[in-house]
C-alpha cells in the first residue's frame, strides 16, 4: 500500500517540492490509520500489509523503486493518490499515468474528485479522463468502506468509481473511526518532526458560496470523541514526541462537544503532556468561556476565515455570519488570552477594486490587527456553489486546474483586469509583511515571550514563502528544489548545463534575499524583543538622565538641521560631519563616557568653523546652513551642567544589563528614547561600500570594520539560535 499526497506544478512546469515541508497532509494520516486498523483487526489473515507514505511537497516520489516493489514475488501493490485538491489534479494524473504504464492499480480521492462527482456528476471531462486511464475514482469519505475497497484490490475486482454519500445523507460517523497515524519516516522531511495534524470533526453549518467543505463533508457536524482525541495525542506524545497539532477541522467552534474536548486536553496538560495546538474557528458569537478554555487547553494560534472587511462582499458570498463591526473586539478577545490570530482574506470578491483592496488591507492592519495574514484570490473550485453557478451560466474559467490554487486569477473579475487583480493580491502580501507592520505586530507581543517567538517564526515563514520563495505559505516549505526531469508534460527538459546555470542563479537570488531578510528581522527583533525588568529600569534611567543632556545640547535640533542641510553641503563637508550623527546616538554609562562625549561633541564647533572658512567663497546655501549649525552649537554650549550630570552617573554601571544587551543599544534624540538597533552596522557597511565603489580604500577604517564584523556575527548567531530553538 503506497499512499501519496501529490503536490502541484509551478508556472514553469516544475514539481513544487521543498527541502523541508511545513504542513504535513492530514489525508495521508487518515488513510494510514484506516489501513493500520485493517491490519490490526486481521481482516485479511493470510495477507501481510505494508504501508509506505509519501508527501510530495517535501520528498521526491521514488517511482522506479515503487515499480520494483510491485514486481516482487507474491506481491500486490496499489498506489493511492490521497487528498487530491483541484490544483494538484494535473500532477496526480501524471503520477497515476506513470504507475498505470507498469500495470499498477491506482486509486485517486480527495476534494477534487469528491466535489466534482457530488456537484456535477461523473460525466465531467476530468473524471472521464481518469476512467480512460483506468485510474479508480473515489468520491466521499471512505471510513466504513476502506476494507471493502482493499478486498476489491486483492480480488482484482476494482470498480471504476466508488461514490459514497453523493446526496450527503448517510455520512459516516467518525466518532468511532480509527485514529489517524503519522509516519515518522514521512515526518523527517518536515521542518518540525513534532508537528502533527488531526481532524477532530467534519462539516460546517454555514453556507459560504465559495466553499467546498459543505458539499463534500456536509453541514452537519460530526465529531471524534474527546476521549479518543486525548488518547491519540497521549500516544503520539509518548511514542513520537509530537507536541504541537494543527486541528484541521473546518470549524472547531461549531463542535457540539468542544467543551469536553478542551477539558480532555486540559487534563492531558495536568498529566504533564503539555501539547499546544492551533485551530480554525468562525467569527460568529461563541460562549463566553470558549476562548478562555481554548487557552487553558493549549491553544496558541487560531485561524479565522475573515475573508473581507467589506460587508457587501460578505453578503455576496453568503458569509452573513461575519459582522465587520465585531472583528476588532473578537481579535482583542483572542489576544487577551495570549493567542495569535491568523486570518484568511480573499482578494477579488465581487465589490473589490484595486484601490478598494489597498484601503481594506490598510484598515485590516490598522484597526482589526490580526497577527498573520493569509491571502487568497477568489477561485471557483469544483464542489462549490460558485463553481456550479458559473458552469450553468457558461462563464469562462481557466481550464488549467493547476492554476486553481487560489493564488492565480482564473476567472474574469467585474472591476479589475487580470493584471490589476494579480497586482492587488501581491500588494496585499507586501503591505501586510512590510517591515513597519511586522514591527507593530511583534511590539504587541513583547510582554508575552511565548507568543512573541511563535509570532516571529510564523511571520518569518509566511514572508519567506510569499515574497521570497513566491509560493503560498499553506503549501510552501523551506528551500525550493527543482528536479530537472520532473517537469510537466509539454515543457521542454533543459540540458543539464542550462538547468544547473538556471538553478545557480535561482539559489544565488535566494541566498541574497534571505540575507537581506535576516538583517531586516534582526532589526525588528532588536526593536521589539521582550525586555527584562532590569533592561526596562535601565532604559527609564537613561531616558531621564541622557534625555536632559541631549536637550541641553540641542542634539535633536542639530540632527534635524543637519538632515536638511545635507543636500546643500558639498560631499567633503558631509564626510567631515557624518561621524557626529553616529556620536549623537551613543549611550553614556559613566562620568568618563560623559567627559569623552563632551570633548568630541565640542570639537564639532571647531569642525564647523573650519568648514565655514573652507567654503567661504562657495555656495550661499551651504554657508547659510553652516551658520545655522554653528549657532545651535554655541547656544547649547552655554548651558552645560557637567558636575551635576557626572554626579547622576556615579554608580550607574552597577545597575546595567548584560554586555550582550548593551551591544546594540542606542539613544534616539528625536524621540528621547532608548532604542535597540543595528543602524550603526548598516551605516558602516554603507560607507565602506561607498569608499570601495569610489576606489578610496585609504578611507576605510579597518578597526571599525573588524568591530562591525564581530557585532554582525554575534547578532546573527544569537538571533538564529533563538529562532531555531522554537522548532
Amino acid at each position: 500500500m503506497v499512499l501519496i499526497k501529490p503536490t502541484k506544478y509551478d508556472d514553469d512546469g516544475y514539481v513544487v517540492r521543498f527541502w523541508k515541508g511545513v504542513y504535513p497532509g492530514n489525508s495521508l494520516n487518515v488513510l494510514h490509520g484506516l489501513t493500520e486498523d485493517v491490519k490490526r483487526r486481521d481482516v485479511f489473515p493470510d495477507i501481510r500489509i505494508q504501508v509506505d507514505t509519501f508527501d510530495e511537497t517535501a520528498e521526491k516520489i521514488p517511482v522506479k523503486q515503487i515499480v520494483r516493489w510491485s514486481r516482487h514475488a507474491a506481491t500486490k501493490l496499489v498506489v493511492c493518490l490521497v487528498g487530491v485538491q483541484t490544483n494538484q489534479f494535473p500532477r496526480a494524473l501524471d503520477l497515476g499515468r506513470q504507475f498505470r504504464a507498469h500495470g499498477i492499480d491506482v486509486i485517486m480521492g480527495g476534494f477534487h474528485t469528491s466535489g466534482t462527482v457530488n456537484m456535477l456528476g461523473e460525466q465531467e471531462p476530468d473524471i472521464q479522463q481518469l476512467f480512460r486511464e483506468s485510474i479508480i475514482v473515489v468520491s466521499g469519505e471512505v471510513e466504513g468502506h476502506w476494507e471493502g475497497i482493499l478486498a476489491d484490490v486483492l480480488n482484482g475486482q476494482l470498480k471504476p468509481l466508488y461514490s459514497f454519500a453523493r446526496d450527503l445523507k448517510g455520512l459516516v460517523d467518525i466518532e468511532s473511526a480509527p485514529p489517524p497515524v503519522m509516519s515518522p519516516k514521512t515526518m523527517k522531511h518536515f521542518a518540525s518532526r513534532s508537528f502533527g495534524t488531526v481532524e477532530t470533526s467534519r462539516g460546517c453549518p454555514f453556507a459560504c458560496t465559495f466553499c467546498t467543505i459543505i458539499n463534500v463533508q456536509g453541514r452537519t457536524m460530526r465529531e471524534r470523541s474527546p476521549e479518543s482525541i486525548a488518547e491519540l495525542i497521549r500516544k503520539n506524545y509518548r511514542e513520537h514526541g509530537f507536541d504541537f497539532y494543527f486541528f484541521t477541522d473546518d470549524n472547531f467552534a461549531r463542535k457540539k462537544r468542544w467543551r469536553e474536548t478542551f477539558e480532555a486536553l486540559i487534563r492531558l496538560r495536568q498529566e504533564g503532556i503539555k501539547v499546544s495546538f492551533m485551530m480554525q474557528v468562525d467569527l460568529a458569537r461563541k460562549p463566553k468561556d470558549f476562548v478562555r478554555l481554548a487557552a487553558e487547553a493549549g491553544c496558541t494560534q487560531v485561524f479565522i476565515g475573515m475573508e473581507s472587511v467589506n460587508p457587501q462582499n460578505l453578503k455576496a458570498e453568503g458569509k452573513g455570519q461575519n459582522k465587520v463591526g465585531e472583528y476588532q473586539n473578537i481579535i482583542r478577545e483572542w489576544h487577551a488570552a495570549g493567542i495569535l490570530v491568523q486570518t484568511g482574506y480573499i482578494i477579488g470578491l465581487p465589490f473589490d477594486t484595486q484601490e478598494q483592496v489597498r484601503q481594506d488591507i490598510q484598515y485590516l492592519m490598522d484597526e482589526i490587527q490580526p497577527d498573520i495574514g493569509s491571502f487568497f484570490m477568489l477561485t471557483p473550485l469544483p464542489g462549490s456553489h460558485d463553481h456550479l453557478e458559473m458552469k450553468k451560466r457558461g462563464e469562462w474559467m481557466d481550464p488549467d486546474f493547476n492554476k486553481r490554487d487560489s493564488f492565480h486569477a482564473t476567472v474574469a473579475h467585474p472591476h479589475m483586469t487580470t493584471e490589476q487583480w494579480t497586482q492587488a493580491y501581491e500588494d496585499a502580501w507586501k503591505a501586510f509583511y512590510s517591515k513597519e507592520n511586522l514591527t507593530r505586530i511583534l511590539s504587541r507581543w513583547s510582554h508575552n515571550p511565548r507568543a512573541y517567538w511563535s509570532a516571529v517564526v510564523m511571520l518569518m515563514w509566511y514572508k519567506n514563502a510569499a515574497l521570497i520563495e513566491k509560493q503560498h505559505p499553506m503549501i510552501a516549505g523551506f528551500f525550493r528544489l527543482k528536479d530537472r526531469l520532473s517537469r510537466r508534460p509539454g515543457f521542454a527538459i533543459d540540458p543539464l548545463p542550462v538547468h544547473l546555470w538556471k538553478r545557480a542563479k535561482d539559489v544565488w537570488h535566494l541566498v541574497v534575499s534571505w540575507a537581506c531578510f535576516l538583517k531586516e528581522m534582526e532589526e525588528i527583533w532588536l526593536q521589539t524583543r521582550p525586555r527584562s525588568e532590569r533592561e526596562k529600569r535601565f532604559a527609564e534611567e537613561i531616558e531621564r538622565i541622557q534625555g536632559e543632556i541631549w536637550q541641553t545640547l540641542k542634539i535633536a535640533e542639530w540632527q534635524r538641521a543637519y538632515a536638511d542641510a545635507k543636500a546643500a553641503l558639498p560631499a567633503k563637508a558631509r564626510a567631515l560631519l557624518d561621524p557626529f550623527e553616529d556620536l549623537s546616538s551613543k549611550i553614556l554609562l559613566s562620568p568618563k563616557d560623559l567627559d569623552l562625549f563632551l570633548k568630541k561633541w565640542g570639537s564639532l564647533q571647531d569642525r564647523i568653523q573650519d568648514l565655514y572658512r573652507r567654503f567661504a567663497g562657495g555656495d550661499g546655501s551651504a554657508k547659510q546652513w553652516l551658520d545655522h549649525l554653528s549657532g545651535l552649537q554655541r547656544e547649547a554650549w552655554q548651558s552645560l551642567k557637567v558636575e551635576e550630570w557626572e554626579e547622576r552617573y556615579a554608580g550607574f554601571r552597577d545597575r546595567l544589563p548584560s554586555k550582550m544587551q548593551l551591544l546594540f543599544v542606542k539613544f534616539d534624540a528625536l524621540s528621547n528614547r532608548v532604542v535597540y538597533s543595528r543602524q550603526d552596522l548598516r551605516n558602516c557597511w554603507t560607507r565602506t561600500w561607498e569608499q570601495v565603489r569610489g576606489m578610496r580604500l585609504w578611507n576605510i577604517r579597518p578597526a571599525r570594520l573588524a568591530v562591525t564584523c564581530v557585532k554582525e556575527v554575534v547578532l546573527t548567531t544569537t538571533f538564529a539560535a533563538r529562532v531555531l530553538s522554537c522548532f
